[in-house]
């Protein structure tokens, strides 16, 4: 990921995406799923495997892929 593409999600989650649709808080932002796409967009900016792993021990068993298995 390079910065300009960066920049560009920041903002468009920064504008209030994404919308919820077909629900009873459509038109809204899910602003934990919103500050977690952040939180991804960053980490795959920073590109680091080790800063990536400490930072999702730190923010516990959420995964972008489901959630870790335990052990």
């Amino acid at each position: 990921m390079d910065r300009d593409r960066l920049l560009r999600d920041l903002r468009w989650l920064a504008e209030g995406n994404p919308r919820y649709a077909g629900t009873d808080e459509e038109g809204r932002q899910n602003r934990s799923m919103a500050q977690l796409m952040a939180d991804d967009l960053l980490l795959s900016y920073i590109g680091d495997g080790e800063i990536t792993k400490l930072f999702n021990e730190i923010r516990g068993d959420y995964s972008p892929i489901g959630p870790r298995p335990p052990g």
